[in-house]
């Protein structure tokens, strides 16, 4: 027997497939044309998650809690890759249907341009694409994969927006067994060729009146910093917050970026945070997460619409806060690191 699956994307663009009982959505929709956002297609990146409006399955094929966990699946939120139908389903995704459309991974060579320590445990690096092939075109919070020589690959998300330098900016944590970043920070120099694949991901800013609130935790930083830069172009009399956390004052970074963009964006409100603080910490103690219950306390919560990046525990925390606060899934976007990205991307 043959199910109608209908999807529904945030711009209100609706679309149709069939699907067989034994034919996950994401394959169903690309036998038919239509090349919905996923990457690992095996359950472990959650880039497909979505909600399932109504519809029944028996139960979502094996895939990682950090791509979808059962909280998550108990409110309603499947994985398309890992979703057979065991009826008619309405499935309701949280990107436009545009990137539907646009979404299309390409292989960019490239080199290492620049190497540098920006905090005890961050360090920026900056790739720069080959003038034989067009420049990388991406969305403010997208991510590519960057494959080294060697074999070793990560996700990382760009810090600046796309434009003809064929410069990509990334904060990169530095993990003192990690195979990628501690190569890089230790070993690695300028001129070091290396492979990029993407763009990836839905964790972009969206188009609408309303008040955006980030919070990043780490190098969550750095997708939102994109974001921001967009923002400078695009409406730079917007008001916007930032919520930065680290868990060390040794750990904060973007000082210079940050400050920069304050001129940019007048209306911009950064408030930073540590777990830990020395004698020199001026700003806030305390998690992001708990830095944003806090602020929009007595605001309602609804008066902005949320992006956020982090840890998979400050994700599961911001989640939690949100949903408690009242803030619809509808404006609350974020970007999941599971284990397999998390040891050296932007957590």
């Amino acid at each position: 027997m043959t199910f109608s699956v209908k999807l529904f994307f945030d711009d209100d663009h609706e679309a149709a497939i069939s699907c067989e009982p034994d034919e996950d959505v994401i394959s169903a929709a690309l036998r038919q044309g239509l090349i919905l956002m996923s990457e690992c297609r095996e359950g472990v990146c959650s880039t497909c998650k979505c909600f399932l409006a109504e519809g029944e399955y028996s139960r979502l094929m094996s895939h990682s809690v950090y791509a979808l966990s059962p909280a998550e699946e108990e409110e309603g939120l499947v994985l398309a890759c890992r979703l057979r139908p065991a009826s008619d389903l309405e499935i309701e995704f949280d990107y436009p249907f545009s990137m539907v459309q646009q979404y299309e991974e390409t292989e960019r060579r490239g080199s290492l341009d620049e190497i540098e320590m920006v905090s005890d445990t961050v360090m920026r690096v900056v790739v720069r694409t080959l003038g034989a092939q067009e420049p990388l075109r991406y969305l403010p919070g997208q991510f590519v994969r960057i494959a080294l020589t060697n074999g070793v690959s990560r996700d990382f998300s760009m810090a600046n927006v796309s434009d003809d330098s064929r410069r990509l900016e990334f904060f990169i944590r530095v993990y003192p067994d990690g195979e990628f970043s501690s190569y890089i920070a230790r070993d690695a120099s300028p001129g070091e060729q290396v492979t990029l694949h993407g763009p990836r991901g839905k964790f972009i800013l969206r188009d609408n009146e309303r008040t955006p609130m980030f919070i990043a935790g780490g190098t969550g930083l750095a997708p939102v910093l994109a974001m921001l830069r967009q923002l400078a172009t695009d409406h730079a009399d917007r008001h916007a917050v930032l919520i930065f956390g680290n868990t060390n004052v040794g750990d904060v970074f973007g000082g210079e970026e940050l400050k920069a963009l304050g001129a940019r964006l007048p209306n911009l409100q950064v408030i930073s945070s540590v777990i830990n603080p020395d004698d020199s910490w001026t700003g806030r103690v305390g998690t992001a997460t708990a830095v944003a219950e806090e602020y929009i306390s007595g605001r309602g919560g609804s008066e902005f619409e949320y992006y956020y990046c982090g840890p998979p525990k400050m994700i599961e925390a911001t989640n939690q806060m949100l949903e408690v606060a009242g803030v619809g899934r509808e404006l609350r976007h974020h970007e999941d690191f599971v284990p397999s990205r998390m040891e050296e991307s932007n957590g």
